[in-house]
């Protein structure tokens, strides 16, 4: 895909998505004394935390995807306690699941880590964990930060959609000519879609912003004073976790074309904890 597209594809991941709540406020000396301040293991759905989205199919990035909330519960895999978000499709029609913590729970600095096991993702399948500003400002003003996306038209095209990892920053004065965005994507060194839990981790300070996987660095971005994009990136963020279908990421659009989830299946991206230090 053409530098443009994976501009504009990761553009439109939270467009609509209003940028406020119970907030945790930390600073650099919680950080280093690897504090727990906020940390859920899913043993319940928890709405005092989260929130089920719910949106009609197309309603950004050319998704396919209906999101309810009857496809989100709570539940167990391989004897741990788990967020479910299930993607399925009845004929034409996909459905799936979206969560967020906006108004509820937002963090600034720190370290924000999850364990997830995600599903084939092959070809059609987008899941997401991410934060958004929680600052009442309109996208892209509020900042928003993809700890991970996976599922990319790279990948797909040169069969490493298993490897193929993004994660970006996105920020700006406004959506039509403000928007501003750095991205990295690349391959990590074994599967994530081998039907084990790995770890996402985002390390979180008032100069950078550095995503790792499994305890290996992946991509530092530069949020310091000199930078530009300083006032975007330190104020409360929420957290997201969603498994999408389809949409300009993953570059399809054709419901027909979506081979990773056949007609009556479901497929399940699982969370067994985030913690926030």
């Amino acid at each position: 895909m053409k530098k443009v597209k994976i501009l504009l594809a990761l553009a439109m991941c939270s467009m609509y998505q209003s940028c406020s709540s119970d907030e945790v406020n930390m600073n650099p000396q919680e950080e280093s004394q690897e504090k727990v301040v906020f940390k859920d293991d899913f043993e319940t759905f928890d709405s005092n935390v989260w929130t089920k989205e719910e949106h009609e199919a197309g309603w950004v990035n050319q998704e396919l995807q209906i999101y309810d909330a009857a496809h989100v519960s709570t539940g167990t895999d391989e004897g741990r306690s788990v967020l479910i978000l299930t993607a399925e499709r009845k004929g034409d029609k996909i459905y799936s699941g979206r969560v967020n913590s906006q108004g509820k729970k937002s963090f600034q600095y720190g370290k924000i880590e999850a364990s997830i096991k995600l599903p084939q993702t092959a070809n059609g399948l987008w899941p997401a964990f991410w934060m958004m500003g929680d600052n009442n400002m309109p996208w892209p003003q509020c900042g928003e930060i993809d700890i991970m996306e996976m599922g990319q038209e790279n990948g797909i095209i040169n069969g490493t959609s298993e490897t193929y990892l993004n994660t970006a920053i996105h920020y700006g004065t406004d959506y039509e000519s403000g928007h501003r965005q750095e991205y990295h994507a690349d391959n990590v060194s074994q599967s994530l879609q081998d039907g084990k839990y790995h770890t996402y981790l985002l390390e979180w300070n008032e100069n950078s912003l550095t995503v790792s996987i499994d305890g290996t660095k992946f991509y530092t971005f530069d949020i310091s004073k000199v930078s530009g994009r300083y006032e975007y990136f330190h104020h409360n963020f929420y957290i997201l976790f969603n498994l999408a279908v389809g949409g300009s990421f993953t570059g399809i659009t054709d419901v027909n074309a979506i081979t990773a989830l056949k007609d009556g299946e479901k497929v399940n991206m699982y969370i067994d904890w985030i913690k926030v230090y």
